[in-house]
């Protein structure tokens, strides 16, 4: 059999011209010129002395857009449904998206006339280079690693096999030639052209060469293509609800391609947009032979490049029998279940016809008179009726009575079943797991017809089907038993690029993991390239993988050209970046004290970088051992006026309420007189001719030391001037804050002449608090003095980290385009800062401006409930949810998982949400997308080299980190290729094994 499917000739063409050898067995011979219009037959030797049937025949594929083709006389339109992932839906959600189908095709049976449908599933690989070229291309300043870490990452995923579920939806619009078949238009109201659609063959040359290629210069009339086009118009208003998108010329090809190339990859030929060609132009789309067996057909397909062949087995099995009564039960739903429980892939095909209301009762009627005659009839003669034509009776009463209340249309189906394997073998094993697992579990048999599965294969191609004689296994039945087997039902997560308005926003960013079968992308800033909030929220219980996840994603970003701090109290992101600058030296006994007096890298040390590109590119500072008054809040706050509230909030952290409210008094005074000696310093630079700006630059910025000053000085005027009454508030007071000036993490609020941090230039800023001890309590008044300055001091960072991301305008280094470098604050334990209300104001602010300077905040920490409050005070007040993005880790608890679940969207006595969170394995966390989508994610590391930087736990990372990383990502290794981990080996040898 040979088949080559042409486009062209004059506005947009299809041809399919095909030779089938059948009953021999033997592959047909490629044409060479003797493929005729009319679909003759001729018949050649098989080569074994048997006589072989050839068919000689084009699929009439006429037109194509965005919007509609034409198939023979038949006019059709397509649907891409979008996929919804349904793990963690409740019974009433699970209802809704049952009968969502349903609701979305009633409109197309409205009036008098049968509509014929054909629902697809299919399973598309995933281009994952293009995928890595494209997000290369949108990177902002993407380092060498970066793009050859996407481009490897794109090789893992075409090793796997990865495949993404597309559900399509062909409705047939009617008959360019009102024949009065099905369609959605009356006979009467389909567009015409009166002269006709087809030019004739203008001359001897034109005959000759339509004789050579099977095809006429076909012309279809620009008028009628519109109308048409505003039909298909109106049907994809009528499924709105669906929420489907046009079928596009490029995927409607790829559609016809697919069948044709059973569990081989389809090849990504280019494909012309509609347009006018010359008479006789054509486009290949798919050129093949193969041989159609009793029970299977063998698809032969040519390497371009190298001429190899390769081949693939394809079968179709039929839905011959239901139950006599099903359920709906999510376990059980038929597309959902031949999608998600078998382990190999499984199309569907489907082809219906909607039945409007009155034919619909008319038809089940019917069926219902003839069994009652058929009853009537036994019992006549003495038979007694048997149990089974009773309960036919009883189920078509039934019916009836169903379509008489609800005044449903209803739909006639036969659903199919298509399995493809690279060996007669494999197929079979297929078949068979395929029948046992539908008996099994769904109670439905599965028959392989013989000697008819070209045209089941022809029937997958989209347009109108060759007649099949199976028609005993068509069931008429209403249309909600399509949506009973939710048959849009997958585990799509991730990154979702939208269109509005005509514009597509976001991109399919970084692999973090699988959904089942389903790669999941993840990019910072796609939510906010969205208008979605800007926060990521990674929690979990310790242990649970949040802390890879995090490090995955820092590395990712920042080599991306993405600017990002980090607030790194454990300092697990700093060993991350020792690891890959430094290699194996972390492991030597002196490195920690080299990295603490920040000597690494320079003459000063021994450690010099294994890949000094990345050492150059990454700051660590340890905050604890730096510059006292580095944490002043009038050197981190944006403005004098948010720096007195800053330094309220802190004091108020440090003294902790009650010691607060009792030297409030003397230090909002100590804050008016600083503030007001600045501002008439302000104003006097102003008067001598400065303008704000250059006054504000000029002047110094009050200081919390000066603060302390003041209730200082009150104190001895006080003293001094006998005043008891003052003295009694002012003693406590100067006492208190005074020692604050010398206390652990306290004192670097507090200096004579604060400096600020360095500017952050660097892709990587990690800032430490090397000996952080993270309060035991979640409950701030449980926190005890040392708690109270480390949570206090961790805010402070926190405000200054997102001040330093508060920049303007950049030129791209890439493009040379100026605009808002993306930019990213990590923060590790965020609990201790989200615990206390001036820590979750803060965090507030930090997501409602981050994105609109293009600044993520990644929150990552073992309490959700601080989370949930933000999320509902934004809620409360009418604005958006803020945090676009959460993963969520392993709970310890029932409790702990209560507190995550509305996080995740869902209620906190969820049951289904709150089991799972227990039970979730290391490394696997339920996402909830920027779509509001939950369900289950297998985080994937891919390279042995990212397990290792991200590596946590001190009993395995010695061992991990224990060798030196590639410089160049080429050279970086795939888990699935590693032999043995260092880890285990090395824990093997301490046990003596």
């Amino acid at each position: 059999m040979f088949m080559m499917i042409l486009l062209g000739a004059a506005v947009a063409f299809f041809v399919v011209a095909m030779i089938m050898a059948a009953g021999s067995g033997k592959t047909g011979k490629k044409g060479q010129g003797q493929s005729r219009p009319s679909g003759g037959r001729t018949k050649a030797a098989a080569g074994n002395g048997q006589p072989a049937r050839r068919e000689d025949l084009r699929l009439p594929y006429r037109y194509a857009d965005d919007m509609l083709f034409v198939h023979g006389d038949s006019v059709w339109t397509g649907l891409v449904l979008p996929t919804a992932i349904d793990e963690y839906l409740n019974a009433s959600e699970l209802q809704a998206m049952a009968e969502g189908p349903a609701r979305g095709l009633l409109n197309l049976a409205r009036g008098d006339r049968n509509v014929e449908c054909h629902y697809r599933k299919v399973y598309q690989p995933i281009t994952a280079l293009t995928w890595a070229e494209d997000l290369n291309a949108i990177a902002w300043e993407p380092t060498d690693n970066y793009k050859a870490y996407n481009l490897r990452k794109a090789e893992y995923q075409e090793r796997i096999g990865a495949k993404r579920e597309r559900n399509i939806l062909l409705v047939k619009l009617g008959s360019i030639k009102r024949n009065g078949g099905t369609g959605v238009l009356a006979d009467d109201d389909e567009p015409f052209d009166e002269p006709g659609l087809l030019k004739g063959v203008r001359g001897a040359a034109d005959q000759a060469v339509s004789t050579a290629t099977g095809v006429a210069d076909e012309y279809l009339s620009p008028s009628v293509l519109a109308e048409w086009s505003q039909v298909a118009r109106e049907v994809h208003e009528s499924l709105e609800g669906l929420k489907g998108t046009p079928l596009t010329r490029e995927e409607l090809v790829w559609l016809i391609r697919k069948p044709l190339h059973g569990d081989l990859p389809v090849p990504p030929e280019p494909v012309l947009g509609s347009r006018a060609w010359g008479p006789d132009q054509f486009d290949l789309v798919v050129d093949f032979s193969g041989e159609n067996r009793k029970t299977h057909i063998v698809l032969h397909q040519y390497d371009e490049v190298t001429g190899e062949q390769q081949t693939s087995y394809t079968t179709t099995l039929v839905a011959a029998n239901w139950p006599a009564e099903t359920r709906f039960r999510q376990s059980t739903a038929w597309a959902r279940y031949a999608a998600q429980h078998v382990d190999f892939p499984v199309e569907i095909d489907m082809r219906f016809t909607l039945i409007p209301y009155l034919k619909f009762k008319g038809r089940a009627d019917k069926i219902r008179g003839n069994l009652m005659d058929e009853m009537n009839d036994m019992a006549n003669s003495g038979r007694t009726p048997d149990t089974k034509l009773a309960g036919q009776v009883t189920r078509a009463q039934e019916l009836v009575d169903d379509i008489e209340e609800h005044k449903m249309p209803g739909m006639e189906a036969q659903i199919r079943f298509t399995i493809s394997a690279s060996d007669v073998k494999e197929l079979e094993r297929r078949r068979r797991v395929l029948e046992m697992q539908f008996k099994q579990d769904l109670k439905v048999t599965l028959l392989r017809p013989t000697r008819q599965q070209w045209r089941l294969l022809q029937s997958q191609l989209p347009g109108d089907a060759p007649k099949l004689p199976i028609a005993p296994y068509l069931r008429l039945q209403e249309v909600e038993q399509l949506g009973a087997g939710l048959p849009t039902a997958g585990t799509e997560l991730g990154d979702n690029p939208e269109q509005r308005s005509g514009k597509r926003l976001g991109w399919v960013g970084n692999l973090v993991g699988w959904a089942g079968k389903m790669p999941v992308h993840y990019s910072l800033h796609v939510g906010p390239a969205r208008n979605d909030g800007g926060g990521l929220a990674i929690v979990g219980a310790s242990g649970g993988g949040k802390s890879s996840l995090a490090l995955q994603k820092f590395y990712e970003e920042s080599e991306s050209g993405v600017r990002c701090l980090v607030i790194d109290p454990k300092t697990d992101f700093a060993q991350m970046c020792y690891y890959l600058a430094f290699g194996a030296q972390v492991n030597d006994p002196a490195f920690a004290s080299d990295a603490e007096q920040g000597l690494l890298g320079t003459e000063h040390s021994t450690f010099h970088p294994v890949n000094p590109e990345f050492w150059a590119e990454t700051e660590v500072v340890d905050l604890l051992k730096g510059q006292a008054g580095v944490l002043d809040p009038w050197v981190i706050a944006r403005d004098v006026p948010s720096g007195r509230l800053l330094a309220e909030s802190m004091l108020r952290g440090f003294l902790g309420d009650e010691d607060y409210q009792r030297v409030r008094l003397p230090v909002i005074e100590g804050m008016a007189t600083v503030i007001g000696r600045y501002n008439s310093a302000i104003r006097q630079a102003v008067d001598q001719g400065l303008t704000a700006r250059e006054a504000e630059q000029s002047v110094a910025r009050p200081t919390l030391w000066q603060v302390v000053d003041e209730v200082v000085a009150a104190y001895d005027h006080a003293v001094a001037t006998g005043d008891r009454e003052a003295m009694k508030d002012l003693k406590l007071a100067q006492m208190l804050l005074t020692e604050l000036r010398t206390l652990p993490y306290a004192r670097l609020s507090f200096a004579e002449h604060p400096q600020p941090l360095s500017s952050m230039r660097k892709r990587r800023t990690v800032i430490t608090l090397r000996g952080f001890q993270s309060p035991a309590s979640s409950d701030p008044r449980h926190w005890n003095p040392a708690e109270r300055l480390a949570a206090t001091a961790l805010m402070a960072v926190v405000e200054l980290g997102s001040q330093m991301l508060d920049v303007g305008y950049e030129k791209n280094p890439v493009t040379g385009e100026v605009g808002l470098r993306p930019k990213a604050l990590f923060v590790d334990e965020a609990y201790v800062v989200t615990a206390t209300e001036s820590g979750r104001d803060l965090m507030r602010r930090a997501l409602k401006q981050g994105r609109s300077y293009l600044a993520v905040t990644v929150l990552i920490t073992q309490q959700a409930i601080d989370l949930v409050q933000i999320e509902d005070s934004e809620a409360r007040s009418g604005g958006a949810n803020q945090i676009h993005t959460v993963f969520a880790f392993k709970q310890k608890s029932a409790q702990e998982a209560s507190l995550v679940a509305p996080l995740l969207g869902r209620p906190e006595n969820d049951p289904k949400v709150i089991a799972a969170l227990q039970e979730l394995r290391t490394g696997v966390c339920l996402q909830r997308d920027a779509d509001k989508r939950v369900g289950t994610v297998a985080v994937d590391l891919v390279f042995q080299e990212i397990l290792a930087a991200t590596d946590t736990n001190g009993t395995t990372r010695p061992a991990r980190q224990g060798i030196n990383p590639p410089v160049s990502v080429w050279d970086w290794t795939f888990l699935q290729e590693v032999d043995a981990d260092p880890a285990q080996s090395s824990a093997q040898v301490a046990a003596g094994v």
